[in-house]
């Protein structure tokens, strides 16, 4: 069971320590997943989301969809964020969000460079992004050659926030792939 009172603020996948909610996102610790008790929250993040199905719950009749983490793939109903648990020390981490709608779309800490250029302007590389949706894989020809990306976007607004490398063409551009570029014009900083 999680401990509340310490301030952590993520809550993380129980196989890989891979962030999947936020502390601050969480709406109610009164709800019963198949296992036991489980927490609502009103955002995921790092997540994958399976197809749509109707359940039927002890409250009635759901489409619902279950959630893996985006990292190793484990299983998690999304009524049973419960199997999870809290990582950093932190009272409150440095994120970035969405300059339009201030969804939470990425944390200061998972910045590898600020020294990129996108459509917009100035760029950062991350390792992580959340609460987003990602476009169609297409080829591009960008300043370091060709490279296999898919736009990403605000799972809320829907603003084209950047992109994700998902292929690197050159042995020297490797350690882009699966990362993300998130313009700095298309996001602001929160808890700073």
């Amino acid at each position: 069971m999680a401990d509340f009172s310490s301030g952590r603020p993520f809550f993380n996948c129980r196989n890989c320590q891979n962030p999947v909610a936020l502390r601050s996102d969480l709406l109610s610790k009164d709800y019963l997943g198949k296992s036991g008790p489980a927490y609502l929250f009103s955002h995921a993040m790092n997540i994958i989301v399976g197809q749509k199905e109707d359940r039927q719950l002890i409250t009635g009749l759901y489409t619902i969809a279950d959630i893996y983490c985006c990292n190793c793939g484990e299983a998690y109903r999304s009524s049973e964020l419960k199997k999870l648990w809290l990582m950093a020390e932190l009272i409150g981490p440095r994120l970035y969000s969405c300059c339009n709608c201030r969804n939470h779309v990425s944390l200061h800490d998972d910045i590898i460079s600020k020294a990129f250029q996108g459509r917009n302007g100035r760029a950062f590389l991350f390792s992580h992004a959340m609460n987003i949706v990602i476009g169609p894989k297409e080829d591009r020809h960008l300043m370091t050659g060709l490279h296999t990306v898919a736009d990403i976007y605000c799972a809320d607004c829907h603003e084209v926030l950047g992109w994700k490398y998902e292929r690197a063409y050159e042995a020297t551009q490797k350690y882009k792939e699966g990362k993300f570029i998130l313009e700095k014009s298309k996001i602001v900083k929160e808890n700073w």
